[in-house]
């Protein structure tokens, strides 16, 4: 059984092999976007994408829920043919035929997460 005190207590991420789960996690759903950064389009990036409901809207014609997509990359994998996913707050993508934006990045040893809204 693991010791989880001791892999607290040992202050060493393994990037490497951080990256190497995010790349197996992205793989189980992988997704293919082409980023717009201002007036560039970046190569196209192998990502996880996720959805997430972040609250219920309420109209006219009733109740909807504004979703956001979580995005999960990754940096640093030992494989040099795996490039570092590379997200920027402001970036837009598409994915089922909608445009996202993207709203936060958060890079971790080994991986980056980011949310992204819905702007069409």
């Amino acid at each position: 059984m693991p010791d989880i005190h001791a892999y607290l207590s040992s202050g060493v991420i393994d990037a490497e092999a951080r990256a190497v789960r995010a790349w197996r996690r992205i793989q189980h759903k992988p997704s293919s976007i082409t980023v717009t950064r201002g007036s560039t389009t970046l190569a196209a990036q192998t990502v996880r994408l996720d959805w997430k409901t972040v609250r219920e809207v309420r109209g006219v014609a009733g109740a909807a829920a504004e979703r956001e997509l979580v995005i999960l990359g990754v940096s640093g994998h030992p494989d040099e043919t795996i490039e570092d996913t590379d997200l920027v707050r402001g970036d837009r993508f598409s994915a089922g035929g909608a445009i996202y934006q993207v709203k936060d990045v958060v890079s971790y040893p080994g991986e980056i997460q980011a949310t992204a809204a819905r702007m069409t």
